[in-house]
């Protein structure tokens, strides 16, 4: 079986086994399915020879002897094995698909798109119609972290990072008007200290691929929406930095949109190399990491640099970069005043930060309450906020 390629002469073979899969996931695609789109979209660029290039959506896997290379193509809820022939001609061998994907995602146990909506104290979610970000002017888009307990939990933490994004209006505004969230289940927490090396990396994070492509996919259907915001909240940085890749890597422009970063737990300096290849809109103030976000604020000084070299604003580079520096090396400061604080008040050494990060959590939980002490209330503060922001973040929204 041969599908053209678009806008190329080369074909795709199928082979005889992977035909039944494919087939369905057709149907699927012609009644809508966004998923299902996604991976046939995938196969028939393969024709087009530029999706082999990508290494976001494809990985080598083996060269055989008479030449051909074999490649895993990860599409969401899709594998696809395909090998390059020596004509440039690609053949595909087999898929591993879930067909049920589109199920899963309504039961969040999938990537997709939700609504966020506060009901009383409470934030509720339900899936975006179609998977599509909502037509209104101005539309906040959360980038959920994982670890949570689901789409609900995902909510009531990301609608603290819209809150203080220069973009939104702030937490009443944000309370009032709702948000749609890409969200990602999982178990773990993506990136941050106790996964440093695979944080540093965030490119290489296989498993986010299913999620990033959907993000990308929606960014892309909603690139003519006047005034989106995508804002990242902790570990939903390294989503955003892969579904920029991939859309910079296509040469898809969001002129119309912003992006900001709250308590990112990888580099923000991956990110923005990113977002200003696909030209999205950058605040003055791009991120917010707490003194102790030791990745979150890993690579400043790049980042600096990088909107020097590459800011559309005049003004940035001849005025506000000098005042970003400066604001840098108080941070540093501030981060040396802490841990001598720390060390004075707790008897607690910053060599520790697990066993300090446990105490503090406890500590700062019930000097909130007792509020004794204003430099001792305000160490533990920062700490709890460091080395347990979404504790940190639920314990304010009660006080």
């Amino acid at each position: 079986m041969y599908v053209a390629g678009q806008n190329s002469g080369k074909p795709v073979t199928i082979t005889p086994q992977a035909e039944p899969v494919y087939h369905e996931l057709v149907k699927l695609a012609r009644r809508g399915n966004h998923w299902a789109q996604i991976t046939v979209n995938g196969i028939r660029q393969l024709a087009a020879g530029r999706l082999h290039q990508n290494n976001i959506f494809v990985k080598p896997d083996a060269v055989h002897r008479d030449g051909t290379e074999e490649f895993v193509a990860i599409f969401p809820g899709c594998k696809v094995t395909a090998e390059k022939l020596s004509s440039d001609a690609f053949r595909v061998l087999c898929f591993e698909a879930d067909l049920q994907y589109g199920e899963l995602i309504k039961q969040a146990q999938k990537p997709g798109l939700f609504r966020a909506e506060k009901r009383g104290d409470d934030w509720k979610t339900s899936p975006q119609k179609k998977q599509t970000v909502s037509s209104e002017r101005n539309r906040s888009v959360a980038i959920s972290d994982s670890g949570y307990d689901g789409p609900d939990d995902a909510a009531e933490s990301a609608s603290q990072g819209l809150a203080a994004s220069p973009f939104t209006g702030g937490g009443a505004v944000v309370n009032a008007d709702g948000f749609d969230m890409h969200y990602t289940p999982g178990e773990k927490r993506i990136g941050g200290l106790r996964n440093y090396r695979e944080a540093i990396r965030p490119l290489q994070m296989e498993k986010l691929h299913d999620s990033a492509q959907l993000l990308a996919r929606s960014m892309y259907q909603a690139r003519d929406i006047q005034g989106v915001s995508w804002i990242a909240e902790y570990g939903g940085s390294a989503v955003l930095t892969q579904a920029l890749r991939m859309l910079a890597d296509q040469n898809i422009k969001l002129q119309k949109h912003k992006v900001f970063l709250y308590e990112p737990t990888t580099p923000p300096s991956q990110v923005i190399k990113a977002a200003q290849a696909v030209e999205l809109t950058l605040d003055r103030k791009f991120s917010k990491a707490n003194a102790l976000n030791i990745v979150g604020n890993r690579g400043q000084l790049a980042v600096i640099a990088n909107r020097v070299r590459n800011e559309r604003e005049v003004d940035y580079k001849l005025r506000k970069a000098s005042a970003d520096l400066v604001a840098h090396g108080k941070s540093l400061q501030g981060f040396g005043s802490f841990a001598g604080t720390l060390a004075a008040t707790t008897g607690l050494s910053m060599t520790a930060p697990a066993a300090a990060g446990a105490f503090l959590t406890a500590l700062g939980a019930a000097a909130a309450v007792a509020g004794k002490g204003v430099l001792f209330a305000k160490t533990a503060n920062t700490a709890l906020e460091g080395f347990a922001p979404r504790l940190h973040n639920r314990l304010k929204n009660k006080f």
